[in-house]
């Protein structure tokens, strides 16, 4: 389950990542990770209840994160952070002897140079995202139709160290749904990292049937649940309490 942040531990991929851990009889009991390098502070969060609760009470100060973390962790979180949303997320992985690709699209790597393609294709908001260095650096595959990207993915981070690449980011224009279009990027994308990664690692939202369905025929299978969503840090006030009510 901690994928996305063992690849975040190689360079230039950490990104800004820092990590804290909480020791029980001198073995590791809970892990928590931040990546500091983006806006949104994604968060990994993974262990003993007791660990997290320390860690998230004493050393993590950021106001708002992007949290994933096992179902059984959101009690021991939520003393201190309290989830603006939780989506209920799968996630799914896959090697070279599951993996059956399936491309029936012409597809075509993107790089540096589809950069406004791909601003235009996710959105403006999406430009502190995606730079030069990330298209040069990260795997994406993209189906053109004419001059306009209209289906994308790609990898959102990998390590070579590791072994691992996530691949995400999976998108198509609303007026080219339904014709397979995602598939043969997704396929495409993981085709491609497979040659230089033991492991492909995706996230996708368990209530979406369609999707995990397309995943499962590119051999994809379900490793394990989790839960995600944006968390803010509650107010000392509102801690306070919570741990007063524990104590009754």
């Amino acid at each position: 389950m901690a994928a996305y942040a063992l690849a975040d531990i190689d360079q230039p991929e950490i990104e800004g990542a820092r990590w804290w851990i909480a020791r029980r009889d001198g073995e590791i009991a809970a892990v928590v990770m931040v990546v500091e390098g983006l806006p949104f502070r994604p968060c990994f969060a993974t262990g003993a209840s007791d660990g997290l609760a320390a860690l998230f009470r004493e050393a993590i100060k950021e106001p708002r994160v992007l949290l994933a973390t096992p179902p059984r962790s959101r009690g021991a979180i939520e003393m201190t952070y309290r989830f603006e949303r939780v989506d209920h997320m799968r996630r799914m992985n896959v090697n070279i002897g599951r993996f059956r690709p399936r491309i029936n699209q012409q597809v075509a790597r993107l790089g540096a140079n589809d950069l406004a393609a791909v601003i235009d294709l996710y959105g403006h908001a999406s430009r502190t995202y995606f730079t030069p260095e990330r298209m040069r650096r990260e795997i994406y595959f993209g189906i053109f139709q004419g001059d306009v990207l209209v289906s994308a993915a790609g990898t959102h981070v990998r390590s070579t160290k590791s072994g691992i690449a996530a691949v995400g980011n999976v998108l198509t224009r609303l007026a080219y749904r339904g014709r397979g279009m995602a598939r043969s990027c997704t396929s495409a994308v993981t085709e491609t990292a497979l040659e230089q990664h033991r492991d492909v690692v995706l996230n996708v939202r368990e209530d979406n049937a369609p999707a995990i369905a397309v995943y499962e025929r590119l051999g994809f299978q379900t490793h394990g649940l989790f839960i995600e969503g944006p968390a803010v840090r509650r107010p000392g006030w509102e801690r306070l309490f919570g741990s007063l009510k524990e104590r009754k």
